[in-house]
């Protein structure tokens, strides 16, 4: 892929292990930008963009919520639809690790659920 190679020149030439998301979806970013003076609908790069649900569907300010065991009907209904929607539209999930590294994961929580669904040896773990 064009856009890998890219990716890793940046990072190779830019890598700094103090700065996670400079590393990470940041670098991406900047590749992105920096191919886009030269061509903006991106085509040498053969990306596609996908919504940020599709990698992100909690962010960082909510996640710690997701955590717990939902405390009412109208919130459990919640937290069903968007696990569905987590299963049926999202490719990843990001735990937040710098926010939530802390936390276990309450019985009947999202994150237990989401946890549960996908790892083999996570109902051993929690």
């Amino acid at each position: 892929s064009p856009f890998l190679l890219e990716c890793l020149k940046e990072w190779y030439s830019t890598y700094d292990d103090t700065l996670i998301q400079w590393n990470g979806a940041e670098l991406m970013t900047r590749v992105i930008r920096n191919h886009s003076d030269s061509d903006p609908n991106r085509e040498h790069l053969e990306i596609q963009l996908e919504p940020s649900f599709t990698f992100y569907p909690i962010n960082s300010t909510d996640i710690s919520r997701y955590f717990s065991e939902p405390d009412s009907t109208a919130e459990r209904a919640q937290h069903d639809a968007l696990f569905s929607r987590i299963l049926n539209y999202s490719t990843t999930f990001h735990f937040w690790n710098s926010i939530t590294s802390s936390l276990v994961p309450e019985s009947n929580s999202l994150v237990e659920r989401i946890l549960n669904h996908y790892c083999l040896h996570c109902l051993d773990v929690l």
